[in-house]
C-alpha cells in the first residue's frame, strides 16, 4: 500500500507542479482551462500570484513529504484541495451548477483521496 500512497503522492504532485508552471508563465491559459474571466493586467497578475502559490505549495508540499519523511506536510495540500471541493460545493448551492463543474469536482476529489492515502501510509518522522 505504500508504493500505491507514493504513486499518489507523487500524481498530486507532478500536476500542482505543472499547473503551477503553468499559472506563473502563461496566466491567460490557466485562465481560460479554470473558467476564469481575466480582461485586466490586474486579473492575470492575480493568476499568476494567488493561483500559482496554490498549486506551488501543494507541489512543494508533496515533494517534501516523497523525498524528505515529512508526511505531515501532507496537510497543506489536503486543507488547499478540500477547501475547494468545500467551496465549490458552496458555490452549487448559492447559484447553481455551472458548466464543466463536474471535472473539476472530480479532480479535487481525486486529489484529497490520494493526500489523504498518502497521510494514512507514508512514513513519518
Amino acid at each position: 500500500m505504500i508504493w500505491i500512497a507514493r504513486i499518489g503522492v507523487g500524481l498530486v504532485g507532478i500536476f500542482s507542479s505543472l499547473m503551477a508552471v503553468m499559472a506563473i508563465s502563461s496566466p491567460t491559459r490557466v485562465a481560460v482551462a479554470l473558467g476564469i474571466i481575466t480582461d485586466a493586467p490586474l486579473g492575470l497578475n492575480t493568476i499568476r500570484a494567488d493561483v500559482g502559490a496554490f498549486f506551488l505549495v501543494s507541489a512543494i508540499a508533496c515533494i517534501a513529504a516523497l523525498f524528505r519523511g515529512k508526511r505531515d506536510w501532507l496537510l497543506a495540500p489536503l486543507a488547499l484541495y478540500g477547501f475547494a471541493v468545500l467551496g465549490r460545493f458552496l458555490g452549487i448551492a448559492l447559484v447553481g451548477a455551472p458548466e464543466g463543474i463536474a471535472q473539476a469536482i472530480v479532480i479535487e476529489l481525486v486529489c484529497v483521496a490520494l493526500l489523504s492515502l498518502g497521510l494514512r501510509y507514508l512514513p513519518g518522522k
